[in-house]
């Protein structure tokens, strides 16, 4: 399935980790209507894979509207990890914010607007529970392009039949050739890279001169375990996948490929080069924002039925199928990472949770345990699992 981050508002109630919302009643006002349901007692569960001893950590706050400090601290037996309560928070709240880093990928910051609907989102082209939003008012996705466009290749995107891009890998040690995926187009690789001089001298490599072929693209891929049989369930890019072909010398390979992944999860790659398929399916309510090095980005949407790609105005308010509801573009970096930061929403037991750390020798892990969300830590010890709940 397509990984989404959830719109909040009127047309879409569920939460996400990002989501705003009003401050709830301060101290003094009545309790939460859900308090039953969210009050202590609590303790959290400690336990290492699926053989190590377990320790219950009891939460013990004077006021449970009211965020507190924790002073609990125990080891987890049989390895050096400790778990360390750090501070109850009666009504969690994330905030999500950009940090530049070169080894980061393309993130941006989208502003929702509409009808009880005021909310900043940021998406990351490398994070796939970050890759889009989704809602009945329609939908946004990131894509990452590894060089600035021409302008070619932004006329292709334009064409109705271009579903996306495809990047094609010869040699690592150069850039990815960049075409775009039109289901019936053939194009023959040429042994180039644009971090040569086109007067270069250079004998054609072993993997020049295949011809690819895109012989079929689904936006909802699956597969029939009985028959193994291909078959698309929907017109929507919840599982996007292409089919290439790669021919040369009575050689033929064939091999699927999907957007959500950067190799095939059922089988290794089959062609003799490394590929990757990006898509750009601009359904009804659907834009997609593609992002590359530079100062420039752009967006493929649809509008009258016509497919249309333009400049990313920062700040302009694009507007969904349901024209209360719209969207800007309020920043965009190529190089950046999303972090997030948690702090208390409200005096008011609403969202109960426990800022934690893992200390192993000289290193501090800090975790976040929401109320009943088991939180999985991998470590070179095993797995080790942590559970805020209510004491049985």
């Amino acid at each position: 399935m397509l990984a989404t981050a959830s719109v909040v508002g009127a047309a879409a109630p569920t939460r996400s980790p990002d989501a705003q919302r009003p401050s709830g009643p301060r101290a003094g006002q009545p309790a939460s209507p859900h308090h039953e349901f969210l009050g202590g007692p609590w303790e959290v569960f400690v336990k290492m894979g699926l053989e190590g001893d377990a320790i219950r950590l009891p939460v013990s706050v004077a006021d449970e509207n009211k965020s507190q400090s924790l002073h609990t601290t125990a080891p987890v037996m049989g390895t050096p990890i400790k778990i360390k309560l750090e501070r109850y928070l009666p009504d969690a709240k994330s905030e999500a914010a950009a940090a530049d880093d070169p080894n980061g990928g393309p993130v941006a910051k989208l502003s929702l607007r509409g009808e009880n609907l005021q909310q900043d989102i940021w998406l990351s082209a490398r994070e796939r529970e970050r890759q889009s939003i989704s809602a009945p008012i329609g939908s946004v996705a990131i894509r990452e392009l590894p060089q600035p466009p021409g302008a070619a290749l932004l006329q292709e995107l334009a064409d109705p039949k271009v579903v996306g891009i495809l990047l094609i890998w010869l040699s690592e040690a150069d850039s990815p050739l960049v075409y775009a995926a039109q289901p019936g187009k053939t194009v023959t690789l040429a042994d180039s890279s644009p971090t040569r001089s086109p007067d270069a001298q250079r004998p054609s490599g072993p993997k020049a001169g295949w011809k690819l072929s895109v012989l079929r693209y689904v936006p909802h891929y699956s597969i029939d375990r009985q028959t193994k049989q291909v078959t698309n369930l929907s017109d929507k890019p919840e599982n996007p996948a292409l089919e290439i072909r790669a021919e040369k010398g009575g050689q033929e390979y064939r091999q699927w490929l999907w957007s959500q992944f950067a190799m095939s999860p059922h089988k290794q790659q089959q062609v003799p080069f490394r590929a990757r398929f990006l898509d750009f399916h601009v359904g009804a309510g659907r834009y997609v924002l593609a992002v590359a090095p530079g100062p420039q980005s752009h967006l493929l949407y649809l509008k009258d039925g016509k497919k249309c790609v333009e400049q990313v105005q920062t700040g302009k308010q694009y507007v969904f199928d349901d024209k209360r509801y719209s969207f800007g573009v309020e920043e965009v970096r190529a190089k950046a990472r999303i972090e997030t930061a948690w702090k208390n929403g409200s005096e008011m037991l609403l969202h109960p949770a426990v800022m934690a750390t893992i200390l192993r020798g000289d290193t501090a892990q800090p975790v976040v345990l929401e109320l009943g969300q088991p939180c999985h830590q991998k470590t070179t010890l095993g797995t080790l699992v942590m559970l805020y709940r209510h004491v049985p």
